[in-house]
């Protein structure tokens, strides 16, 4: 094959999506969206089950209302953060949303034993944490070229450093408290502000402005839509009513509600389900972090599959994994299988939680574009937020009626089957593997020609 011809003043030059800025500002992304954001408290729920119900003596279905209440307010929320995202733009949105969370966080350390408090602190938690929601644009407009293989390379950054947090919130859980572990986690949420406001770009942007909100330019006229709204309608993609009557945009969002919902439901109560078999709490955190540091082979598979299918039913395999996963989980006890059953529950459902992310990244680019990112993102997770928020009260209740928690394992078995079904439907995709690409200023040119801080780089 003869060689590419070099690359002319006159044409356009595109940023390798391997670049040193763009992995920069993927990894600080990965940093912040694991440690500045409600996943942080999120990720603790289960460990603090046991010390917080023993000390304040809830019941496992009062428990389990925090979460729905922070899944449901932030579900509330979502729409409207979305598009607030695409109108006012990505940074002071997630820059704000991620204040509140710190000082939110931190609260949780005084808590009384109020279940209104409780409930309280953990709705606020959901109404901003949910602003994270801005950095999925971000990454969505940064990878454009090679999108499935740089996802999954993010993804395997995002889920080793999630196998570090079980471990070390167990640790200051054991040794000195859920207390100091919400305080600590607050702190450093609140620690990791600056770097969001010095790394953060908008969409589709090199060096955006270091500023809260932009200046309005006084020569525009009153009509004329701020600069970020300008900016999102620019990118390529469906408008919001076209999302809203695309059938295929209901289909994924029904398969990932399915394929996610149940699981999260479960997820509060992994402490004392394992406890329930015979394995300890120390096991259950053992779990968290062996499934987490699985999750990066599922991760890499995933993208490998991605690169090389045309149709979003490539998501129906790995849906599949996590139902061995699950079937494996509802088996496994001291008593049958012990551990070596439960490490192939660990290894099925930590493959297979890492493929979710690379999957929902990519089928909506793919499908539905970037114009109106923000938004219908917003509206699944919404949905979704719903679903997560009311699947724990849900297992609670079968698990008080039943007393133990098999029948929350069958529930989430057939959840599984159905999204599998629905992503085998999924045709082929809407918009070019290099949807959004921005070019950059060539080298000869750039002495005549430099952008303005901030600016949209010219196509």
């Amino acid at each position: 094959m003869a060689p590419s011809p070099p690359a002319t003043a006159d044409q356009p030059q595109f940023e390798s999506d391997f670049s040193f800025r763009k992995i920069r500002l993927a990894t600080i992304i990965s940093i912040t969206n694991l440690f500045a954001s409600s996943l942080l408290a999120f990720g603790a729920i289960t460990l603090v089950n046991i010390p917080m119900t023993s000390e304040f003596g809830w019941s496992q279905a009062q428990f389990s209302w925090a979460t729905s209440a922070m899944l449901w307010s932030g579900a509330v929320f979502m729409p409207l953060f979305g598009f607030l995202i695409d109108r006012i733009g990505v940074r002071p949105i997630v820059i704000l949303g991620t204040a509140a969370v710190g000082l939110t966080t931190l609260a949780m350390g005084f808590q009384t034993g109020e279940l209104w408090q409780f409930y309280l602190l953990f709705g606020v938690l959901g109404l901003f944490g949910s602003t994270a929601m801005g950095y999925t644009k971000v990454l969505g407009a940064l990878f454009t070229q090679h999108r499935d293989k740089a996802l999954a390379l993010l993804g395997v950054e995002s889920t080793l450093a999630m196998a570090t947090l079980p471990p070390l919130l167990n640790w200051l859980i054991s040794d000195y408290g859920w207390r100091t572990m919400f305080i600590t986690c607050g702190c450093l949420v609140l620690l990791l502000l600056p770097l969001i406001w010095f790394t953060l770009d908008e969409p589709g942007e090199i060096g955006s402005e270091r500023r809260l909100f932009r200046r309005r330019d006084r020569s525009a006229s009153p009509d004329q839509p701020p600069a970020a709204a300008a900016a999102s309608a620019a990118l390529p993609g469906l408008t919001v009513p076209e999302v809203l009557r695309c059938r295929i945009y209901w289909v994924v969002v029904a398969a990932t509600v399915l394929g996610v919902a149940p699981r999260n439901g479960l997820m509060p109560f992994l402490v004392p389900m394992l406890q329930e078999k015979g394995f300890t709490q120390s096991d259950a955190a053992t779990y968290m972090s062996l499934s987490a540091l699985i999750a990066p082979l599922g991760t890499l598979a995933v993208g490998w599959a991605l690169d090389r299918s045309r149709r979003g039913r490539v998501a129906a395999p790995f849906t599949m994994i996590s139902f061995a996963g699950t079937l494996a989980f509802l088996f496994a006890s001291m008593s049958v299988g012990a551990w070596p059953l439960l490490m192939v529950a660990v290894a099925c459902s930590g493959f297979a939680f890492g493929t979710v992310r690379p999957i929902g990244s990519y089928l909506h680019i793919r499908y539905f574009g970037l114009k109106s990112f923000g938004f219908y993102t917003g509206l699944e997770n919404c949905l979704l937020a719903l679903g997560m928020g009311a699947a724990p009260p849900i297992v609670a209740a079968m698990r008080d009626s039943s007393g133990d928690y098999t029948s929350g394992y069958v529930m989430m078995l057939v959840a599984l089957a159905m999204a599998t079904g629905l992503y085998w439907l999924l045709g082929s995709y809407r918009y070019p593997a290099d949807i959004g690409a921005v070019p950059i200023v060539p080298v000869e040119s750039a002495a005549e020609s430099q952008p303005p801080h901030g600016a949209r780089l010219p196509a």
